[in-house]
């Protein structure tokens, strides 16, 4: 008889760790640096550094031209010091650079003229990479890549 309770004692903890092993398997990410793009208030995309998700690439056209490209970089919750965001070509030389002051919330916003951007490409098509630096992360990070010259619709990769 004893044996029986003990196998009901096994069954009973294996089938809750496979429901715990579960629910954390779903839980959502916390914690580490993390990026959105929006274009005229409207959310591009998003993503976790941490993930190594790859590149996103979204495109900018003519239609484009007076709206307005906001990023948000979160470091762990803590808005960065000293922030800037660049436009660099495909051989990674930097075309234009925009310095930000140290954000005051997570939340802080950085924002630049599509127009600004546009006419670094002088009416060629190609990609541009946007790049962001702080005093947290000095070495920088590719944000997205930009195709210039499409429709002006926005798309995550």
């Amino acid at each position: 008889m004893k044996l029986n309770n003990s196998h009901g004692i096994a069954a009973k903890t294996l089938a809750l760790l496979a429901v715990c092993a579960t629910l954390f398997s779903f839980s959502s990410y916390r914690g580490g640096d993390s990026f959105s793009i929006f274009l005229n208030n409207k959310l591009v995309f998003e993503q976790h550094v941490a993930m190594k998700e790859g590149t996103k690439s979204f495109e900018l056209g003519k239609a484009n031209y007076n709206d307005q490209l906001s990023i948000y970089y979160s470091h762990c919750g803590q808005p960065g010091k000293d922030r800037s965001i660049a436009i660099k070509d495909e051989q990674g030389k930097t075309l234009k650079e925009w310095h930000f002051g140290d954000g005051k919330t997570a939340k802080s916003t950085m924002n630049c003229k599509v127009g600004d951007i546009l006419d670094l490409q002088k009416n060629k098509q190609g990609k541009l990479q946007l790049f962001y630096s702080s005093k947290e992360l000095p070495n920088g990070q590719v944000l997205a890549a930009i195709v210039v010259g499409g429709n002006g619709k926005t798309a995550g990769k």
